[in-house]
């Protein structure tokens, strides 16, 4: 940006100064001394007329040549002055447009301002969402460095107070998350977004622990807005570390009311909810698998055996997964919400839903050939708990 700029000042400069130190500008400086020089000789011409002419006398004759003389200096001399004048104008002005620049380019780096444009790019280059790992982390980096400069300039600048807490908890730096937390709720204490955010900072920096300081900004953010997803998840927390599930439940089906069922965060919420109830000691929606491996397959009885619910006609990542050994079948296994995907769908969730039982001749749970696999049909989850008989008759 400041090659840009710099490059069009001295366009601008080039257009201003030119006509100063051009040919033509010197042309017409020298026509007035030319014209006076001409003048000159023609009033010498015509005072040597006078005197052939016996007009005038030798003694005339010689007092007006020198009263032309003295006119025709004296004109030069003025003459002279103007193209200094001229002179130093010119270089005066040049130095202006070349200093000008260079005093807005400090002030504008002085005030800040720079930082706030570098700031505004960065993180529109991340929300474009088009960096690999090691390029966000890096721009992340930057970022952190940037804002923190700004900031100590403008130490209550809420704006960026936020936005940095926000870069340290993503670096997992929580302690510092937290005390970048403090200081925008002491710029903004009636905020309940910022409180709640300050508690799940502080919560995360205590190892997971509800401290006296998370629990008072929680407590302080419900107040404000009852329905803040943020401290509607986090009381769902203490209220489930507290033993209190009932609580933990309400405070969950609050929150999971306000978003989409598809994001991960419902889908988080969905599976607490499924912990807390059975807790309670209600049963759970599942599925009792009795898993067989035909008479005409033969696998080593050390190999794996992947069981797993995943949705009817819907993407492969399992509902719910359990684990065993060709050694352990025939054998029967649950499947239920206590046994779902970190950050995925509880079964629950689902009305329709397969199961897959499958022996991996590598140990991974990606399905590979050579593979034995047995599926049921789609299973209805919206009545309660099924039963389900599978084979592995088959292979990959």
């Amino acid at each position: 940006m400041w090659l840009i700029f710099a490059l069009l000042s001295l366009v601008a400069a080039a257009f201003v100064v030119y006509p100063l130190f051009s040919r033509s500008s010197r042309q017409q400086h020298t026509e007035p001394v030319h014209a006076n020089v001409v003048l000159y000789q023609e009033q010498l011409a015509d005072l040597d007329r006078q005197l052939a002419d016996e007009e005038i006398d030798a003694a005339q004759h010689a007092e007006l040549v020198a009263e032309q003389q003295r006119l025709l200096l004296a004109d030069e001399n003025l003459a002279d002055s103007h193209r200094q004048a001229r002179g130093r104008g010119a270089w005066l002005l040049l130095a202006g447009l070349l200093i000008v620049p260079v005093f807005t380019f400090t002030l504008y780096e002085m005030l800040g301002a720079s930082d706030d444009v570098a700031i505004t790019t960065m993180m529109q280059d991340r929300l474009r969402g088009n960096l690999d790992q090691a390029e966000d982390a890096q721009l992340r980096e930057q970022l952190t460095q940037r804002i923190g400069r700004r900031l100590m300039s403008q130490p209550d600048n809420i704006y960026y107070l936020v936005s940095l807490a926000r870069l340290q908890l993503e670096s997992g730096d929580m302690l510092q998350a937290s005390a970048t937390y403090q200081q925008a709720v002491a710029v903004s204490p009636d905020d309940p977004d910022l409180l709640a955010e300050y508690a799940q900072a502080m919560y995360f920096a205590s190892g997971n622990k509800f401290v006296p300081s998370a629990e008072s900004a929680l407590d302080r953010a419900l107040s404000l807005d009852p329905n803040n997803l943020t401290a509607l998840g986090l009381q769902g927390i203490r209220a489930f570390e507290n033993a209190d599930y009932t609580l933990a439940i309400a405070s969950w089906q609050s929150a999971l009311r306000a978003i989409s069922p598809a994001t991960p965060q419902a889908q988080a919420l969905q599976a607490g909810i499924a912990r807390a109830k059975q807790q309670l000691g209600e049963e759970l929606p599942g599925i009792k698998v009795q898993v067989t491996l035909s008479p005409e397959l033969a696998a080593d009885p050390e190999l794996l055996v992947y069981v797993f619910a995943r949705e009817w006609q819907g993407p492969p990542m399992p509902l719910a997964v359990t684990r065993l050994q060709v050694a352990d079948l025939p054998a029967s296994v649950v499947l239920d919400d206590t046994m779902a995907m970190p950050g995925g769908k509880p079964l629950s969730s689902v009305e329709q839903v397969q199961v897959v039982a499958r022996v991996s001749q590598s140990g991974s749970a990606i399905p590979a050939p050579g593979d034995l696999e047995g599926v049921s049909g789609a299973l209805n989850l919206s009545q309660g708990s099924v039963s389900e008989a599978v084979i592995i008759d088959r292979k990959l």
